[in-house]
This record gives C-alpha cells, structure tokens and sequence, in this order.
C-alpha cells in the first residue's frame, strides 16, 4: 500500500451544519490516514467555521477567506496543497470509508492514468450511477462522466498541463475542467461506489440552470471545434452521439479528409482522442502512409 501524502481538497460556502459535519467525518474516517485536509470557508455567513473548527485533528488545515467563488477557492487549495495527489470533495457529500485507500493504490499502480473517479450513489433518492471505465473526449459531449467528489489526480499532471479550473465559472466547473484535461490525459473510473452524492430539493443546480445549461453548450461546441472547423461534419458527430451510433471506420476516415487540416500526426491524435479501436488506427495508418 502506498503511503504518499493526499491533499484532500474542500470548499465551503454556507453549507448546512449537518451535512458538513458528515462531510469532514467521512474523510477523517477513512481507512488511508496520510493526508491533509485543506478546508476553504469562501466567506460564509452562516456558522460553518464553528463546525469546522470543532474537529481537533491535525490533518485540517483550515483557511478563511472573502467570497471568491468556487472555482478559486479550488485553485487556492490546489496551489496551498502538498500532496502528490489531490482528492476533490464537496462539502455535502459523504466518502465511504476507502475511497482514499482504493484510488491511491489504483494511481499508484497505473501510472499512464493521471485521474480516478467511481461509481456514486445519489441520495436520498438511492440512485446509483454507473460511470464508463476511460472516458473519452466525445464521451463528455454526452454528458459529465465524471462525479467532481469522486476525483482524485496527480498534481503534477494537471499543473504542468495549466489545467485549473476556469474562475469566470460558477457552474459546470468540473465539467469544463475535465473536458479540457481529457485532451491531454488518461482518466479511468472504478466500477464501484466510493461516494454518496446529496441531492436536495430546489438547490443550487435549480437555482443556477439557466447558467449552466449555457456553460455546458458553450462547452460542448468547444470539443467539436476542437476537433474539427467543418460544421457539416460538427452536426454528423452530434447525430452520432445523441443516436448511439458507434464512431467507426468510415467515420474516421471523413476526418482524415477535411480539406486544409493538420498534419497527420495531429490527425492522428485526434482520432486517439476519439477513442477508436487500435486496429482501426491502424488501418488508417497504413493507408495514409501510402498516399
């Protein structure tokens, strides 16, 4: 079993007294005892710090701060951290007991991955969600593929890469954040429950809707922009998708012949990104050698 340090990293912004204390008890709790837990108040008005600062233990690092929003209290906490890997958690949420423990040890023997999730169970509604194993770039056109209290990565990954979250966001911030990372790294989600995710009532995500359903637009059109100028070409891989048709072959090969695109070897990661078959590559690959 590894040992090396997570940086645990929490926001907090007037959470309800109960749900934090289940919260920061489920990650004290946890069977992997090496890590920090950087816990940020983004300037609540309600009594979150006294609950915070009830719990003598100390792997809490504690910072209290103005309203920034979300998204810079996460890379506050990135940049203050120490670990070699970061967990995200919310502070509404609940970890089971090994969450750190089987994501540490997941990482620690597969290093060409730079990000684990889980299966999560929604609650109160029981609901459980079962997440894809490698998601893809056009797997996240179709929706979030990876739960944000799930997550636990490798810091250096993500900050050589630039990868922070975008502090112009107030919703969909993992979202965008992953869609940006999975260009460039391997994410891999376990095939079991490590998180109890809270839904309640007309919460935030209600409140915000509007906001997000256009954050989330303005994402999707950036991975198809990101893979191709030509908008015919666009639609045909929304049809695609929405349709459950399976990126294939001949799919591939309309991408290899949009007129004025990049070299090959770009292409060629391009379709990488896609998550097509390697003997599919292949077969590409061969055929365009001989052009």
């Amino acid at each position: 079993m590894s040992n090396k340090l997570i940086s645990v990293v929490m926001t907090v912004y007037n959470t309800k007294e109960s749900y934090l204390k289940e919260a920061i008890e489920s990650i004290l709790n946890q069977t992997y005892a090496n890590f920090e837990f950087i816990i940020i108040n983004d300037g609540s008005t309600n009594n979150v710090e006294e609950v915070i600062l009830s719990y003598q233990d100390d792997r809490i690092k504690y910072y209290k701060q103005e309203n920034k929003g979300i998204s810079a209290s996460r890379n506050f906490g990135i940049k203050v951290s120490n670990g070699e890997y970061i967990a995200v958690m919310d502070s509404d949420d609940i970890a089971v007991p090994e969450r750190l423990e089987k994501e540490i040890n997941f990482l620690e023997n597969n290093f060409e991955y730079s990000l684990v999730g889980s299966w999560f169970k929604v609650f109160p509604r029981n609901e459980i969600v079962k997440t894809i194993k490698e998601p893809k770039l056009l797997d996240f056109f179709k929706r979030c593929w990876l739960i944000h209290s799930s997550v636990m990565f490798r810091k250096k990954d993500f900050v050589e890469n630039n990868l922070f979250y975008n502090e112009s966001l107030n919703c969909a911030i993992d979202y965008d954040l992953w869609c940006r990372a999975v260009t460039k790294l391997k994410f891999y989600n376990l095939q079991e429950i490590l998180i109890n995710y809270r839904v309640e009532g007309q919460g935030i995500a209600t409140k915000r809707r509007d906001e997000r359903i256009k954050n989330t637009i303005n994402i999707q059109q950036t991975i198809l922009d990101s893979l191709t100028s030509d908008n015919g070409l666009q639609q045909k891989i929304v049809k695609g998708i929405y349709s459950n048709q399976k990126i294939g072959k001949k799919f591939s090969e309309q991408i290899f012949s949009i007129k004025n695109s990049l070299e090959f070897n770009k292409k060629f990661k391009i379709i990488t990104i896609l998550g097509l078959e390697i003997k599919v590559l292949r077969k590409i690959y061969n055929k365009e050698r001989t052009k």
